[in-house]
């Protein structure tokens, strides 16, 4: 058993509470290949990064924003496809009001509709690609959700799926635990511990606030 002590948590979305990996993966592919691209090699970079940014590195000589509204199109036609990570529906429901918050690569709009398919509540503070200047590894994400519940970095606790939001997450501050969905958990390795859902992880709760985390088996 591992404790982890933090009084807050900032959750990453695809790959961390929502499945959305498969639905992600079959509108980018179908995308690249729309514009002639390898699917593979537009696959490898999108996990972490916000669609304006993947575009810009995949196809400079498009436009970002347009290309972008097509993917979210093709992802919303796919919604249907996205389920809740292991554990992860009963772990949100087991934290106290206001001591969590969302910071995710994706736009808002469609990253609300993949909480909403999983059945999860939506919380107060709901950090978006739209609502950040620079996107992942840099922390202004995470910083801008905590700020919203209102915790200091060093009370939060972060969820990450992807290298990217680990490093973000540290150079913010805050602690980074590993979800291996995406990954393998070497790819991880910056985190403090490394979870494959959260049928392994308690929250400890005194008083009514959150006190950290336990990670231990599955039962």
């Amino acid at each position: 058993m591992i404790t982890i002590p933090g009084r807050a948590i900032v959750f990453d979305l695809d790959g961390v509470l929502a499945n959305s990996i498969a639905m992600v993966e079959k509108a980018w592919r179908a995308w690249a290949l729309s514009h002639s691209l390898d699917p593979d090699q537009v696959i490898e970079i999108t996990h972490g990064r916000r669609k304006t940014e993947i575009i810009a590195t995949a196809a400079p000589w498009l436009d970002a924003q347009a290309e972008a509204h097509r993917i979210i199109d093709m992802e919303m036609d796919l919604i249907h496809e996205v389920i809740p990570i292991p554990g992860a529906q009963a772990f949100v429901e087991s934290l106290p009001a206001g001591c969590w918050a969302i910071a995710t690569s994706g736009e808002k709009e469609m990253a609300k509709a993949r909480l909403r398919q999983t059945g999860m509540p939506i919380p107060r503070s709901f950090v978006a690609a739209e609502d950040v200047v620079r996107g992942k590894p840099n922390p202004e994400c995470y910083l801008k959700a905590a700020a919203g519940i209102g915790f200091s970095p060093s009370d939060c606790l972060v969820f990450e799926d992807a290298p990217l939001g680990v490093e973000g997450a540290i150079a913010g501050g805050m602690t980074a635990i590993g979800v291996s969905t995406t990954y393998p958990v070497e790819a991880l390795h910056r985190a403090v511990v490394t979870v494959p859902d959260f049928r392994t992880v308690r929250a400890l709760i005194s008083g009514g606030k959150l006190q950290g985390v336990l990670i231990g088996t599955v039962d």
